[in-house]
């Protein structure tokens, strides 16, 4: 990965060099902190604004079961019948991608639709399901299922690494709260 530096960030590396130690002393304390409040602002938004795009690509990737699996029920033949679902959701701050398993009940009374109930299927450790999981659904699910998981095993690894930047974030925010005590209550 190459960075192209901007113009704001060669005249920081600038500053930092022995021979412009008259442009460093104009740079005040506020102007530090003001950098810093900004890195963590810009970067906050940055990562808050990639873990919507994580969970965008995941909820494609769902819609792609559903259609999938809608077109398989469509066609008539039992056999091909899939009571596995999918969904992605925010829980307690955290993008989860999930799958479940679906059993249907009769309503009660005449007339009266049938209730679906959800379980949740565990995945274990790691970032993916295990195949094995789904080895018992239709083949045509069994394909869609592992290609979506393929996925999703990808997009569960970038939101953990999203929440390890965002942890690191806040830990960051302190440190520069400590360095600029005497501000920190006006931002």
């Amino acid at each position: 990965m190459r960075f192209i530096m901007s113009k704001k960030t060669k005249r920081l590396q600038r500053l930092i060099e022995r021979e412009f130690e008259d442009e460093r002393f104009l740079f005040t304390d506020k102007m530090l902190e003001a950098e810093s409040r900004g890195f963590v602002s810009t970067l906050d938004e940055l990562v808050q604004n990639e873990i919507l795009v994580v969970a965008l690509d995941a909820r494609k990737q769902a819609d792609s079961y559903w259609e999938a699996s809608l077109s398989a029920r469509e066609d008539g033949d039992p056999n091909n019948y899939c009571y596995v679902g999918t969904r992605v959701r925010f829980l307690r701050g955290t993008l989860q991608f999930e799958w479940f398993k679906n059993r249907t009940k009769p309503g009660e009374g005449e007339g009266k639709p049938r209730k679906v109930y959800s379980t949740y299927i565990p995945k274990g450790s790691g970032y993916r399901y295990s195949r094995a999981l789904f080895k018992k659904e239709p083949e045509w699910a069994q394909e869609e299922i592992n290609t979506v998981e393929d996925r999703y095993a990808l997009l569960r690894k970038r939101s953990a690494l999203l929440s390890a930047i965002k942890k690191n974030l806040r830990e960051y925010d302190k440190v520069v709260n400590k360095c600029f005590p005497n501000n920190e209550e006006d931002n």
